[in-house]
Parts: structure tokens; C-alpha cells; sequence
């Protein structure tokens, strides 16, 4: 079984800038999106969790996609399009399509979906003609991609791969030993496992860390490709205090963005009801950076 589309590489999870007024600032996403390519990213994702997703209008969305698509030259953009209801995630996936992204990132409905739920909702999104990349995030849906559920979702036919957030290596492990990753595409989802996924054969990652530490995600990955595990894992462990600060879960994305921010990007505050992060937290972040060599 061979996707029409395969993606490799290292995709950052991208942030969403706002301006002072809270406006999205187009021209700060697109300088963003020049730097992640210019380091060497594969793409970028945008209007996932780490973008505020659920926070963006309609609109917003569509301009975000059209606005990197005049920066990022051959790479790819994979746009989020997950939504509560089959009906509101076909408006959003037809949404991407036509604002010119590459894949749609689907993150499962929420609630007590069936697996043949599952499936029909992915074979109704997959008439759009656009490649649908399943979003296993169980603890944002309620619901868990088991290996049953991932072999009748990637049957489908615009279905070309899932981002994995989980966090089960052992998953990842399965699904690599059925599935080539010149054939499918998996992506990692988890920051703290970009050494591990790697190590076990995984060729793409999407990455909020990548946001902030783009070289250093990157070395990493060569590395292991290189053989060269030592130098991959000094990379790894100066990373994990700043993977650790950033993906605090209680005001995601809140302290990424102020990572990005002192790193010299375009970031702004989060959106109400998230909070900026606190003087704190703000010197937690610098001397994370400190450590991983960013800054």
C-alpha cells in the first residue's frame, strides 16, 4: 500500500503571532516560516494545537495557509483541520484544499465515537481530494488510534499517514513494523521522543519544539540517520529542559510563544483565555534556552 504522498523531514508545530491588538500578524508568520526553511524544515504545520487552533476564526485559518504559501518555496504545509462534527471538519478540510495546503491534519472528533464512526467520518473528509493525515491525540479527544483502528483508517484512500501523540513508543514501533515509511507517513507529535522515534526508524516529525530549537531538532535527526547516537543524545538531553518548560500543558502554548519571542520571532500573547507566561516562567524559559544552546 503506496500514498499518492509521503512527507519525511522535520515539520515545525507552528505558533500563531498576534499582533499588540490582537490581530494575526501575516507578515511575522511568514518571516517565521522563512527562517524554518532556510535551516532546512521539510515544511511546516499550521493551525494545530501549538497554533491555537481553536482560537482562530475561519478566516484566519485560510489567510495563515495562503500567507506561507507565498514564503515557503518547495516545502510543504500540512494546515489543521480537525472539528467536533463530520460536517464542521468537511467545511475545514475543503477550507485547506482551496487555500492551497499540501495535507490536511485531522484530529479525531471528541467524545464516544465508534470505530466505525471513525471510519465514515475519514471516508466522507477523503472525498475532498486533498491527503488526510489522522491526528491521534487522546488526551485533547477522549479517543485512542489502537493499531486495529489505524489499519482501517489508512485503508482509506485519501488517508496517507497520522501524526502519533500519544506517546507510546511501543504504537509507534508497531505500526513501523507493518508499515514501510517510504509507503505511509507517521509523524511524531511528541517533543519528548524525537530522539527514541527517531532511533526506532521514524523519517518525519512534527515538532513544537521546532518552533524554538529548529537546528537543534534537525541535528538530531541527522545524526541518527549518521549513526551517530552520542552526539544525538548530548543534543537531546540539552533540549529536554527546554521540551519540558514549553509543553506545559495547563496554558499551552502560552510559553512556547514566549520562547519563540526571546529567541527573536514574531510570537505575541496567547489568546484569552490563555495567559502570557508569568516573569517566572519567562526566566525558567531563558535559562532552558541557556541549556540548549538557542540562547
Amino acid at each position: 500500500m503506496k500514498k499518492s504522498v509521503v512527507f519525511k523531514g522535520v515539520f515545525p508545530a507552528l505558533i500563531t503571532p498576534f499582533k499588540a491588538d490582537g490581530s494575526m500578524d501575516l507578515e511575522g508568520l511568514k518571516e517565521n516560516v522563512k527562517y524554518y526553511m532556510s535551516v532546512g524544515c521539510a515544511g511546516v504545520c499550521f493551525s494545530g494545537s501549538s497554533g491555537e487552533h481553536a482560537f482562530l476564526t475561519r478566516q484566519e485559518r485560510i489567510d495563515g495557509i495562503k500567507a506561507i504559501k507565498e514564503v515557503i518555496g518547495d516545502g510543504k504545509i500540512i494546515a489543521g483541520a480537525g472539528a467536533q462534527t463530520t460536517a464542521g471538519a468537511l467545511e475545514l478540510v475543503k477550507d485547506v484544499k482551496e487555500a492551497g495546503a499540501d495535507a490536511a491534519l485531522v484530529l479525531s472528533p471528541i467524545g464516544n465515537t465508534t470505530a466505525d464512526g471513525m471510519v465514515k467520518h475519514y471516508e466522507t473528509l477523503g472525498t475532498v481530494g486533498i491527503p488526510l493525515v489522522l491526528y491521534n491525540h487522546p488526551a485533547a479527544t477522549g479517543i485512542n488510534i489502537d493499531m486495529d483502528m489505524f489499519n482501517r483508517l489508512i485503508a482509506i484512500p485519501n488517508v496517507v499517514g497520522m501524526k502519533e501523540t500519544s506517546g507510546s513508543l511501543p504504537f509507534l514501533a508497531e505500526i513501523l513494523r507493518n508499515y514501510s515509511t517510504d509507503d505511509i507517513t507517521l509523524f511524531t507529535g511528541c517533543d519528548d521522543l524525537t530522539l527514541p522515534s527517531c532511533a526506532i526508524g521514524l523519517q518525519a516529525i512534527i515538532l513544537a519544539t521546532a518552533n524554538v530549537a529548529p537546528k537543534q531538532v534537525l541535528d538530531i535527526v541527522r545524526l541518527v540517520k549518521e549513526g551517530k547516537i552520542e552526539e544525538a543524545q548530548k543534543i537531546y538531553w540539552n533540549l529536554a529542559p527546554l521540551t519540558s518548560v514549553i509543553g506545559d500543558e495547563a496554558n499551552f502554548p502560552s510559553l512556547l510563544k514566549k520562547a519563540v519571542e526571546l529567541t527573536g520571532h514574531a510570537a505575541g500573547d496567547p489568546r484569552l483565555p490563555m495567559i502570557p507566561a508569568t516573569d517566572e516562567e519567562t526566566a525558567r524559559i531563558e535559562e532552558a534556552l541557556k541549556i540548549a544552546g538557542v540562547k
